[in-house]
């Protein structure tokens, strides 16, 4: 669906959160490095950040691999695996945090339009890291793709925000980082798709976004939205 070139501001936006509110990458390396140094009985080795890659290589859920990580580096015995395995799920949300700008971009575009939220997986852990991030009361609504039965690219988790939002598809504007979740789904939706690349990576995706940025404050140029005093 062909979404048409936007010269006004939106009525609608609607943020993703892992990744692009929070730093759910960045959370993930931190949880891994100290479970690997739990591996090694709090002396890691100065290439623990060459594990810890190694680990996302091969997979960002579970702990199933860990044997398989650690086994290369000399980590074989069950109570060191299991050192990490305890210290990986003892802390779900170890090291996460919002990015610097991304509380003073959403309450400065909701002074201005409306905002929501769309966001993937089990209701317990994103309410959760809702709570601990703080930012749930910024949002009018905030949809949790369990608590709805749909998942992201799936069109209608945009279509149910935009009912909420009472915004039509040409209206609204979905800023997220993932391709095929993110871009794919609200270009599916027939919405303005705004992907943040925070890495400066190619879009390795099948759908092409609207509009690329690096960081959040990009988005008022974009929107044809007053940016934040202190940009």
């Amino acid at each position: 669906m062909q979404v048409p070139a936007r010269h006004e501001s939106p009525r609608l936006v609607l943020f993703d959160l892992d990744d692009t509110l929070c730093d759910h990458d960045g959370s993930l390396r931190v949880r891994l490095n100290a479970s690997f140094t739990a591996a090694f009985d709090g002396n890691p080795p100065d290439n623990i950040d060459e594990i810890v890659e190694i680990s996302i290589e091969r997979s960002v859920f579970g702990t199933d691999h860990f044997s398989e990580v650690l086994e290369p580096f000399g980590i074989s015995e069950e109570e060191q695996i299991q050192a990490a395995i305890d210290t990986y799920v003892a802390d779900r949300f170890r090291g996460l945090k919002l990015f610097p700008e991304a509380v003073e971009v959403v309450t400065t575009v909701r002074k201005q339009t409306g905002i929501g939220m769309i966001t993937n997986g089990p209701s317990d852990i994103q309410r959760q890291k809702l709570d601990l991030l703080g930012i749930e009361p910024l949002f009018p609504f905030i949809l949790v793709s369990e608590e709805v039965d749909i998942w992201k690219p799936d069109p209608r988790i945009f279509e149910r925000a935009m009912e909420l939002g009472e915004a039509q598809r040409h209206e609204t504007v979905y800023i997220g980082d993932n391709p095929d979740h993110d871009v794919g789904g609200a270009r599916a939706a027939g919405i303005t798709s705004i992907w943040v690349n925070r890495s400066g990576t190619m879009f390795p995706g099948s759908v092409e976004p609207d509009h690329q940025i690096s960081d959040l404050l990009e988005i008022f140029e974009i929107l044809n939205l007053q940016p934040p005093p202190t940009y």
